[in-house]
């Protein structure tokens, strides 16, 4: 008689399935090889950037008024990386904005970039004028003075985040200061 007390009916029950379960692996069918992605992993520098779409500068002119422009979306060539802004950054936020839901008139009070990642944002100036950002885009607002620009969530809501650099690095009022801010 051995010294080892019997096995009670639930471990005899999991030991009896680990062995059918040995021996059962080899007849089981060969587990897939994952096919690759259908999108490319690594960038190589031909054609648009994908996941960069249009990328935007607010900011204060001349009068206090707050503009908005267009900045350039250079490809990197083959073996470069697409460096476009580096700063320093105070805080991160990601939140999102109910349906037509946003500011009225406010300044940025500090650079802060902003990447829709879902719906859209509005961005509208004193002018009338309203631009759309969307998952794609970026814009960094440096309005930090004058009148601002307002911000709304489009009809489905926008779920952005954004990143607040140091209020010293506004720019002086009238003046982009486009040169400091983007690389090329």
């Amino acid at each position: 008689m051995s010294d080892e007390a019997p096995l009670s009916p639930p471990r005899r029950a999991l030991i009896r399935n680990l062995a059918l379960a040995g021996m059962a692996a080899p007849l089981a069918s060969p587990v897939p090889a994952q096919s690759p992605p259908p999108f490319p992993l690594d960038f190589h520098g031909t054609g648009p950037i994908p996941w960069f779409a249009r990328a935007f500068h607010l900011y204060t002119a001349q009068g206090g008024k707050s503009r908005i422009e267009s900045l350039p979306v250079n490809t990197p060539v083959m073996g470069e990386i697409a460096l476009f802004l580096r700063r320093e950054a105070e805080r991160v936020s990601i939140g999102g904005t109910a349906p037509n839901a946003g500011f009225s008139f406010h300044v940025a009070n500090q650079p802060t970039l902003l990447i829709p990642i879902f719906g859209t944002m509005l961005i509208g100036l004193e002018d009338g004028s309203f631009h759309e950002l969307r998952h794609g885009d970026i814009a960094i607002a440096e309005d930090c003075s004058g009148k601002g620009h307002i911000s709304r969530a489009g009809p489905q809501g926008s779920f952005m985040a954004s990143v607040q650099m140091p209020k010293a690095l506004c720019p002086a009022t009238g003046s982009s200061e486009r040169d400091k801010l983007w690389f090329r």
